[in-house]
């Protein structure tokens, strides 16, 4: 199953980097458009051509096969397109694809969570499971929730949400798959991820009101008092604990490189069509920077760690490609390059 699903993800791919290789950039004006004139209505089935959304959706999609474990391939693999598509069409039901990705990719977190606590059958007999009997959550799956753990902090942010509660959504998550996880690599990739988000998330507090503070200072009136930062130590020394205590639970990590499987060819194929992609749409940037730093410090931290280094480099390229996709298909409008938000200063 795990052939199928690489299969998909390569098709996925490559119709991605053939569509932004043809994309011209659009002019931000049309000058032949009438200033008031009504904005064009999107066709009812465009969310069926986004080959973003799609790539989002069959991540988490992937765990479908776990339904019928001894069914055979053509239905395992029609569990697998039918439950993708059902997520990409939630992803825009919901108010804006960010927003549906987020949700998406926290049923795939909630799916992974209580099946690690009930048997473990969805990472097992997922089409990237690891197959074996023991309990918990394998390499590829493990990579994959760090990464859909990220896309739902990007969500967070998006409607406003606090910083804060996306670095403690991803200690918990460390910590969980330092629990879990059934390779020291997770925990590690997983603690090294939240770690780097929750330095940038407190450093950004710090200086936000630092500026506030120095524009309250210029007013002749002062009415509001502006924290002073004593309760950011206090997020700070819980946050490290959570990082602390996922790297006990992990114990020590081992770089053992497992034996080369014939998927190494098709994640090394996956990997070069998203890096192709991923160059020549570099300027697109579909999350905020510190999530991005975040991103990049967990793949090559899991993989560097991991007996599957390719295969978590080409899911963490995989993922960000079609994040990079959704963000083309809706053709955002200029902004500038927020690095966080919350409750609504922008950095």
């Amino acid at each position: 199953m795990a052939a199928f699903a690489l299969m998909v993800w390569l098709g996925l791919s490559v119709w991605g980097a053939a569509v932004a290789w043809r994309r011209k950039p659009q002019p931000r004006l049309m000058l032949t458009q009438r200033r008031n004139a009504p904005p064009a209505k999107p066709p009812r089935l465009r969310w069926l051509s986004d080959w973003g959304g799609w790539i989002v959706a069959s991540s988490v999609g992937s765990l479908a096969p776990a339904l019928s474990p001894n069914a055979p391939m053509w239905l395992q693999a029609s569990l697998m397109l039918m439950a993708s598509a059902g997520l990409l069409r939630l992803i825009y039901a919901l108010d804006t694809p960010q927003l549906g990705q987020g949700v998406v990719a926290g049923l795939g977190l909630i799916a992974l969570l209580l099946d690690s606590l009930s048997g473990s059958a969805w990472a097992r007999h997922g089409a990237l499971g690891h197959g074996t009997n023991a309990h918990g959550v394998g390499e590829l799956y493990g990579a994959f929730a760090v990464l859909w753990g990220l896309i739902a902090c990007r969500a967070w942010l998006s409607i406003e949400g606090n910083p804060l509660g996306a670095a403690y959504l991803m200690g918990a998550l460390a910590l969980w798959l330092g629990w879990k996880g059934l390779s020291p690599a997770l925990g590690w990739g997983a603690t090294l991820t939240a770690f780097t988000l929750s330095l940038l998330v407190i450093q950004r507090e710090l200086i936000e009101r630092q500026r506030v503070r120095i524009a309250m200072q210029n007013q002749p009136i002062r009415t509001v008092r502006i924290a002073q930062g004593y309760d950011l130590a206090l997020h700070g020394v819980m946050l490290l604990g959570l990082c602390a205590l996922a790297l006990r639970l992990s114990g020590a990590p081992a770089v053992q490189f497992g034996e080369v499987s014939p998927s190494e060819g098709w994640y090394l194929t996956i990997g070069v069509v998203c890096g192709v992609g991923l160059w020549r749409k570099c300027i697109v940037r579909p999350l905020p920077p510190a999530l991005q730093r975040a991103w990049l410090v967990g793949v090559l931290a899991t993989a560097l760690l991991s007996a599957q280094p390719l295969g978590i480099v080409a899911l963490g390229l995989l993922v960000y490609w079609g994040l990079v996709g959704t963000a083309l298909q809706e053709n955002p409008t200029p902004a500038s390059n927020l690095s966080l938000r919350t409750g609504g200063n922008n950095e």
